[in-house]
């Protein structure tokens, strides 16, 4: 009896032993345990993960991807397409009927506009919409640039496209872009001209008076609004340029070429007559102009970036 209760006896006591805490080992456990006493320290001081990546609360709203903008310039080169005007330049090389093509891009604008039917003692015909609209070139000559497109019913006007075609002569001589293929652009970035844009594409000399803050051209800064004389001949290439005074007899103070005027690629040049400007010596017009380059012992380069306007 005495040994069986001493075995039991030491049983008891081993089990005890065994439920003894040991002193926990370096390693993963002491830093389980530093972080459980973080967490629990109170606000503002919780574990590293939590510190890294903040949750939002269970009421915060859904957040939303903002949409992709498509890159007009992107998309503009990878259809390869030119400026409207530039195929004017380029004519040659887009004929229908060599079978060439090329695309242009620009904003259609509004119907070309013809003379109607005359009429017996109605004096001029009224004018009336054509089968074509307008492409205004967006790059340059601030609305006053564009060419005759036969789109139908495949854009509206106020749209930004991309035309894929080639140039026809119509039964007037009149050229066109006839359209084959139509690719929507984004809208173009806006223009940083103070000047309003052309209400309709046209190299018809308009009248008007001079803008306020209007230079002479002799004393012209860039970007100003300029106003000068014509007092040399006539270009006679595109690209030439414009010899240009404050008046007629006064020293050449610019050589200055017009929107659009450019050479063409081996001159090779198939511009219309009504594709051209047309200015008289003497007479006064103005235009807002781009940067001047100004040269030794020569009249200054620079570009126009409006239309000529006669000042009366």
């Amino acid at each position: 009896m005495v040994t069986r209760a001493l075995v039991l006896l030491l049983v008891f006591a081993a089990c005890q032993g065994g439920q003894t805490s040991e002193p926990p080992a370096s390693g993963s456990g002491t830093a389980s345990g530093s972080a459980s006493k973080r967490g629990d320290a109170g606000a503002g001081f919780g574990n590293r993960e939590d510190a890294a990546a903040p949750r939002d609360p269970p009421d915060a709203p859904a957040k939303t991807e903002e949409p992709d903008v498509a890159d007009p310039g992107k998309l503009i080169a990878e259809l390869d397409a030119i400026p409207a005007w530039q195929a004017v330049v380029d004519r040659a090389q887009l004929l229908a009927r060599r079978n060439q093509r090329g695309v242009v891009y620009g904003r259609i604008g509004p119907a070309v506009m013809v003379p109607g039917p005359a009429v017996a003692d109605a004096g001029t015909p009224p004018l009336v919409a054509s089968s074509y609209v307008w492409l205004v070139d967006d790059q340059e000559g601030n609305g006053t640039l564009g060419i005759r497109v036969k789109l139908g019913d495949k854009a509206k006007e106020g749209d930004r496209v991309a035309l894929t075609g080639a140039w026809i002569l119509d039964e007037e001589r009149r050229w066109y872009w006839a359209v084959g293929e139509v690719t929507p652009l984004p809208p173009a970035p806006p223009s940083d001209l103070k000047d309003p844009p052309a209400p309709v594409p046209s190299h018809a000399i308009v009248n008007g008076d001079l803008p306020a803050g209007a230079r002479t051209i002799s004393v012209a800064r860039d970007h100003d609004a300029v106003y000068f004389q014509i007092v040399g001949p006539p270009p006679v290439n595109d690209g030439d340029g414009w010899l240009v005074a404050n008046e007629l007899g006064d020293l050449p103070v610019a050589m200055m070429n017009l929107p659009g005027e450019r050479p063409s690629y081996g001159g090779q040049d198939m511009r219309a007559a009504d594709e051209r400007w047309q200015l008289k010596r003497g007479q006064t017009y103005w235009v807002r102009i781009g940067k001047l380059r100004k040269r030794v012992d020569k009249p200054a380069l620079v570009n126009a970036r409006t239309a000529p306007v006669r000042v009366m």
